[in-house]
């Protein structure tokens, strides 16, 4: 899915600081203990070759599992605003990404980052040459058999909406930052009895003072589970979270607690599966009470060797994004596929949609009005492996939203085609 943005050094959230330190101190003691020549079992090349390393007195310099990516492309959008309008253009675009991948041992470190610009060369007298950055890390430490930690960080600052997830209306092409990250500390009391303790802390921080108003906010959530495992392939699950979301300027200050129950379901080592259902009960500040189901489940298929697919789904209350709306009930679902067509060939296909029952006045007068949005965005890709450095690659992106209300309605499509290198 493209992403188009403008040139800017985001301020990022004091909340990732510590979880920064913790990632670069973990990450130069690893590198110090395999300098000191450390054994190391194995080197996976980029082709998938295994390598036995050098004995560790006759090679001073240590293997380190980095990977970059650039990529070139241009295109044709026929939509550039996401307006009525159709203001269509050519454009170019250009990314770079680095990651890093221990995947082994009592610490595992996954690191993905990257930026991509991208120039629009007919959009006019309107501001649409964007830059996007982001940043994924996660990080799990075995501390003892019964004793595991694990920390995640997702930001990233960008113009186009994110149709994946609830951030910002999905017609709005804004630059905002955003931020989700995670702590957890998983016990293993018995040999069947678990508990994982958890914080999530989630920014939303638009840079127009327009959309701003109505949509920057801090959303902070403590979750504590409780796993029996039935089997060795599935764990039951009864689960509490306590969820307070702060906004900035909106009156739409909240209190939520869910009470669920659920099942984690391994089909096979590659296939698992993740259902949670119960009830949350909201309290607004200013506006009442709610109570309303909820639903969440996921499907996961990784065969890193040629395929993997990914899907999510979930129902429940979710943050407005229109003016003037107190509730919003949201049906979500999510499918992110690749999939190996020959040893050159290799496909992807990326489908987000969600149906919105947004509620209009408030809870204590009774006599709210509502109205639905649906909301899709579709992305197909396609590359050609040339050699084990260089690939060629076409893609289409499709988004659309449509509304009871006139104004939020677009459609748009993009294509482009480029050549990536990685090494």
């Amino acid at each position: 899915m493209s992403r188009n943005h403008r040139t800017r050094t985001p301020v990022g959230s004091p909340h990732l600081v510590p979880f920064m330190i913790l990632f670069w101190t973990c990450l130069l003691a690893l590198q110090t203990k395999t300098a000191r020549g450390e054994p190391v079992v194995e080197i996976v090349s980029q082709d998938n070759t295994i390598t036995a390393p050098q004995d560790a007195g006759t090679n001073w310099l240590p293997y380190i599992p980095i990977h970059m990516n650039l990529s070139a492309d241009g295109g044709y959008d026929d939509n550039v605003t996401s307006g009525h309008g159709q203001q269509g253009s050519l454009f170019t675009r250009e990314n770079a990404s680095v990651s890093y991948d221990l995947p082994e041992g009592r610490t595992q470190i996954h690191l993905l980052a990257g930026a991509g610009f991208t120039y629009f060369f007919d959009a006019g007298n309107t501001r649409t040459n964007d830059v996007d950055t982001h940043l994924t890390l996660s990080l799990t430490h075995q501390i003892s058999e019964r004793l595991s930690f694990a920390a995640s960080i997702y930001a990233t600052y960008q113009t186009e909406p994110d149709f994946s997830s609830n951030v910002g209306p999905e017609n709005v092409r804004a630059n905002f930052f955003h931020t989700s990250d995670s702590l957890s500390v998983t016990y293993h009391w018995l040999l069947r009895f678990a508990t994982v303790t958890s914080y999530n802390f989630q920014l939303i921080k638009y840079d127009g003072s327009s959309i701003g108003m109505l949509q920057d906010r801090v959303e902070d959530t403590l979750g504590e589970q409780f796993q029996f495992s039935l089997s060795q392939r599935t764990n039951l699950v009864g689960e509490y979270r306590f969820e307070i979301i702060d906004y900035d300027t909106a009156p739409l200050d909240s209190i939520t607690h869910f009470v669920l129950a659920g099942v984690d379901h391994s089909f096979t080592e590659q296939l698992n599966f993740h259902v949670r259902a119960g009830e949350t009960f909201r309290s607004y500040k200013d506006d009442g009470d709610h109570a309303d189901p909820y639903f969440e489940g996921s499907l996961i298929y990784a065969n890193t060797e040629r395929s993997s697919l990914s899907w999510t789904m979930n129902y429940g209350v979710e943050e407005p994004n229109t003016t003037g709306v107190l509730l919003r009930k949201t049906f979500r679902t999510g499918l992110q596929l690749r999939y190996g067509l020959s040893a050159r060939i290799s496909s992807t296909a990326a489908i987000y949609y969600h149906h919105d029952q947004d509620d209009v006045g408030t809870s204590s007068s009774g006599s709210g009005s509502g109205f639905s949005q649906d909301s899709v965005d579709i992305s197909l890709g396609l590359a050609y492996k040339i050699n084990n450095h260089f690939s060629f690659h076409l893609g289409f992106d499709h988004s659309e939203v449509t509304s009871e209300q006139t104004m939020p309605d677009y459609s748009r499509n993009r294509y482009s085609a480029g050549l990536n290198l990685s090494y």
